[in-house]
């Protein structure tokens, strides 16, 4: 038994999807000198926890219930919204109405306006799928308790993202040994991830 756990390349992981991890938004992708039409998608997520050569005493990396639970409140929280990017630099948001409604005035000079209680205002810039999975990382691990995991032994979550069949991203990154809200939202801000500069461009 001891040779088999001074072997680095044992390792334990877990990937978990359901049915249950999904949620139908609005939402259109919008930068410097283009806009998408406005449309929708059927998301789901899929989790995978990247453990050690160590399981807990319990037998698991972790509890599929304890996963199963914070995702799908995650997806609950998203279910049947428009997605609002709060930090999109080329769409003006404003209140009217005392706060009843949301509006968007666009680079292009397209204005939308919606019921604020139908929107989830995101802290993304571009609402792609990319940025949604990066979003979804940061929540699910509050949900999880990060100083918990990194205890059983797991060192990474990656989330994937899909709008469609074939079509996802995953963002994956180190669990952070704190349950400090504040810290765990940093590591997940997107801006930080953004190239900055000109737009790149194809020849």
């Amino acid at each position: 038994m001891s040779e088999l756990l001074n072997i680095p390349e044992t390792t334990f992981e877990v990937n978990v999807s359901k049915e249950t991890f999904k949620f139908n938004c609005g939402h259109f992708v919008a930068y410097k000198g283009f806009r998408e039409r406005l449309h929708g998608h059927n998301y789901k997520l899929a989790i995978r926890l990247f453990g050690s050569r160590r399981i807990g005493q319990d037998g698991y990396v972790l509890d599929f219930g304890d996963l199963k639970a914070v995702t799908k409140k995650v997806c609950k929280n998203l279910n049947e919204y428009f997605i609002c990017p709060i930090y999109s630099d080329v769409i003006t948001i404003t209140d009217d109405d005392g706060g009843k409604n949301v509006n968007m005035t666009c680079e292009d000079g397209s204005k939308f306006s919606f019921p604020k209680a139908d929107c989830v205002m995101l802290p993304i810039v571009h609402s792609t799928v990319e940025e949604i999975a990066m979003y979804c990382w940061g929540q699910i691990l509050l949900g999880l308790d990060a100083q918990y995991l990194v205890k059983r032994g797991i060192h990474t979550m990656a989330v994937t993202c899909s709008e469609a069949i074939g079509q996802e991203a995953i963002f994956r990154m180190k669990i952070p040994d704190t349950n400090d809200k504040d810290e765990i939202l940093k590591l997940c801000d997107v801006r930080t991830y953004i190239m900055q500069g000109e737009l790149l461009t194809r020849n």
